[in-house]
């Protein structure tokens, strides 16, 4: 493959500066220009569908900016994450001293009009433990969203085809002239059918036979793991910051919080996101032990409160999305007549396959014996990622090549 590489730069009115690479690359004779951008692609690699872009791409940008707007105001900024009202016989050092104290220490909240009781299980009960470790938390999230698409991306690779290659290649192929797209497609059924050959099963071991890179069955077996890994990723984000944020509170944040009485939603924000908040700590003094409490100002729940709401119907909305297509997915997968059914409908697109004639068996034989699971599936992927024309259009082709074979 020879490739012919150029970068430029352009700048959109009112756009950031966008460094963009080009490649010409000559594929079986037929030269693509590709464009890539040098920033993050909001259109995945083309070998998954939608539903898991909705994780792996947009929800850990979501998560991943909440995580570097945090950043930036602790790090950047330099601004204090948290203010402490000392009392007025401490110097500048003990000032400095408590608020580093407390930001490290645990804080809790204790209502205005509520007494500091001496009871320290009483009066700790609303503990803000989260506060110094949401940057780490938000951008642990977004690296989580984006893993089970790492996984899928190796595991993919290692069966022998490259998925979002040939998507990309069949993207591509929609601004090509008729006959580069013609030879597009035919190099990739070629492709295709080499790959579908040197996989066939090796039924020595069981193992292979039921869940192997030749048992015909890998590839959607294997995304369906990867479907139920999102499933469980997004779930398991709610009882994550349940259990983080504490009180049973994340679960049912969106819920319950037109629900609260007036006593735990107030101008100081809700009792787990307490913009005051208050702080116990000891000074030793030669032999004397002096306790002090101070009440802190946290700024930064200010930020927390509304990313987390946006976090939770966000989350919600991915939840449904990920079992959704979890469920349609396996329902695709698992039962065979969608398989044929759906390799039925492609070859019926194309205008030459009324002309045919054709024994049911040798379409059955086709789509169980010749594609099977493996093969079906890469084609669905290809036709979710481009159109059901060029999807069509490239069955047809493996249809020719098997009819070819079988006539021999």
């Amino acid at each position: 493959m020879e490739e012919d590489h150029h970068i430029d730069i352009r700048t959109d009115p009112g756009d950031t500066t966008t460094f963009i690479r080009k490649v010409t690359e000559n594929e079986g004779g037929v030269e693509v220009e590709r464009t890539y951008l040098l920033s993050f692609n909001l259109s995945g690699n083309k070998d998954d569908d939608w539903a898991d872009r909705l994780s792996c791409v947009f929800t850990m940008v979501l998560t991943g900016t909440f995580a570097l707007h945090t950043a930036f105001l602790q790090f950047v900024l330099h601004r204090s994450p948290i203010d402490c009202w000392c009392p007025a016989e401490f110097t500048d050092a003990h000032v400095e001293y408590v608020q580093n104290y407390c930001w490290i220490s645990y804080t809790y909240y204790v209502p205005p009009t509520e007494e500091l009781s001496e009871n320290d299980a009483i009066r700790r009960r609303h503990l803000v433990k989260y506060y110094p470790w949401i940057p780490v938390l938000l951008l642990l999230m977004a690296l989580m969203f984006k893993l089970p698409n790492v996984i899928w991306r190796l595991a993919s690779f290692s069966s022998g085809v490259n998925i979002g290659h040939l998507a990309r290649l069949a993207a591509d192929s929609q601004e090509m002239t008729w006959e580069q797209r013609q030879k597009s497609i035919e190099n990739t059924s070629i492709y295709i059918e080499r790959w579908i050959q040197l996989h066939r099963p090796y039924r020595k071991h069981i193992r292979n036979f039921l869940f192997g890179k030749r048992s015909g069955n890998y590839l959607p077996t294997l995304y369906i793991f990867i479907k139920c890994l999102y499933c469980a990723n997004v779930i398991g984000q709610f009882f994550l910051l349940d259990a983080i944020l504490g009180q049973n509170f994340f679960l049912s944040m969106g819920l319950t919080f037109f629900e609260r009485p007036p006593s735990e939603i107030n101008q100081l924000g809700l009792v787990e996101f307490p913009r005051v908040a208050m702080c116990d700590f000891k000074i030793r003094q030669l032999s004397n032990v002096q306790d002090w409490t101070v009440q802190c100002v946290l700024p930064y729940n200010m930020f927390y409160e509304s990313f987390f709401f946006i976090l939770w119907y966000w989350f919600c909305l991915v939840a449904i999305v990920t079992c959704g297509s979890l469920v349609l997915w396996s329902w695709r997968v698992v039962f065979p007549s969608n398989k044929l059914a759906f390799i039925e409908d492609l070859l019926k697109i194309n205008a030459d396959w009324g002309n045919r004639e054709m024994k049911i068996k040798d379409l059955h034989f086709f789509v169980y014996n010749y594609l099977r699971q493996d093969g079906a599936f890469l084609l669905r992927i290809v036709q979710r990622n481009t159109s059901d024309v060029y999807a069509s259009d490239l069955t047809t082709k493996l249809w020719e090549r098997f009819v070819k074979t079988r006539q021999k």
